[in-house]
């Protein structure tokens, strides 16, 4: 074994060795390996396919791979500001039932992350060992929302549209690689957007997305992407709060809509309470978080996850599988660590 290839083994043990249960719910991971962001953006990713390829080459591993074979999904976010001045960002994560991973990231050119990813969206390809721990090695790649030590927190929110193709011959990237983008190199709300804006957008899993961005200046933006034109809608007053589902802001954006019922009520709520504290913000995503089962489906769909990320202190008020009764708090400075705090 050369010595590269002996780095790289050593590094993904060193990363297997951090994995940690929480509950029955919510595992935990410091990741030490190298993913080589600046070569994926170097190179492009027109695909999930070319994703793959490529994260499984630098780590040396063909059987670990993003997941195309997953199903759709809702979401709800918000921004708002504590008593205290603090700013905090709200998000739920609805999708098909599935552990929850959290991951620290330490990349060696860019912010130090604290991310969320559902472990569905990772695949190890070895029917005799499908649950190998090696398939969270994906993580980086499979991020849903985040938080970095910029205080910058941002999230994606899927829409049931026809998938962003953008072909303005510059290099194309799929919709996680964004925002592993977005949390390796941007410090604000507007490095964010300008950092989207030098990619080809390329959703992946057959549908569209938007994105939700806070920083720890109070400011917040949502990006959207409607026949290959991106659209960008700005916090307008410093103690607005800004809210965003399933459904497009854009006028003319098409989608089968959902999520107007939840966009409202984060509405009334943050207009009739425009300052809340965590728990109070937590106790909001509460009251909008989804269960159901398609008629169609033999799984439920349900939030996965309720995250409140503290964009000042970066950190996040977590709790999942719809158990609002375990609290748990996370810092960006502790990986691994998480505790258990008073609900209301």
């Amino acid at each position: 074994m050369n010595n590269k290839k002996a780095v790289i083994k050593e590094n993904i043990n060193n990363t297997i060795g951090t994995l940690k249960m929480l509950d029955e719910h919510i595992c935990l991971l410091d990741y030490k390996c190298d993913y080589d962001l600046e070569g994926m953006l170097a190179q492009g990713c027109p695909s999930i396919l070319k994703t793959a390829v490529f994260f499984q080459k630098t780590i040396h591993s063909p059987k670990i791979a993003p997941n195309p074979f997953v199903g759709h999904g809702g979401c709800s976010t918000f921004n708002v500001r504590t008593p205290d001045g603090k700013v905090l960002m709200g998000r739920n994560f609805d999708y098909k039932e599935s552990r929850v991973m959290v991951v620290w990231i330490h990349p060696k050119k860019g912010y130090r992350s604290m991310s969320v990813c559902n472990q569905n969206h990772a695949l190890y390809v070895d029917l005799r060992k499908s649950r190998r721990p090696l398939r969270v090695l994906a993580a980086p790649y499979i991020s849903m929302d985040g938080i970095n030590e910029k205080g910058l927190a941002c999230a994606i929110l899927e829409l049931l549209g026809k998938p962003t193709r953008q072909q303005r011959g510059k290099t194309p990237i799929t919709t996680n690689v964004a925002l592993r983008g977005v949390l390796d190199t941007c410090a604000t709300v507007e490095e964010a957007i300008a950092f989207l804006k030098k990619y080809d957008m390329r959703d992946v899993l057959g549908a569209c997305y938007h994105y939700f961005f806070t920083d720890a200046d109070n400011n917040s933006a949502i990006v959207e992407y409607v026949d290959g034109d991106m659209y960008v809608y700005r916090q307008k007053k410093p103690d607005e709060s800004m809210k965003l589902t399933n459904f497009f802001i854009t006028p003319h954006g098409v989608c089968r809509e959902k999520g107007r019922d939840r966009y409202e009520k984060m509405e009334c709520a943050l207009n009739d309470t425009p300052v809340m504290d965590e728990n109070r913000a937590m106790e909001l995503l509460k009251s909008v978080m989804v269960c159901f089962r398609s008629k169609y489906k033999v799984f439920r769909i349900t939030t996965s996850w309720s995250a409140v990320f503290n964009c000042t202190d970066r950190s996040m008020l977590l709790c999942a599988g719809m158990d609002y009764s375990r609290r748990y708090k996370l810092s960006l400075d502790a990986p691994c660590q998480a505790a258990l705090v008073e609900g209301e």
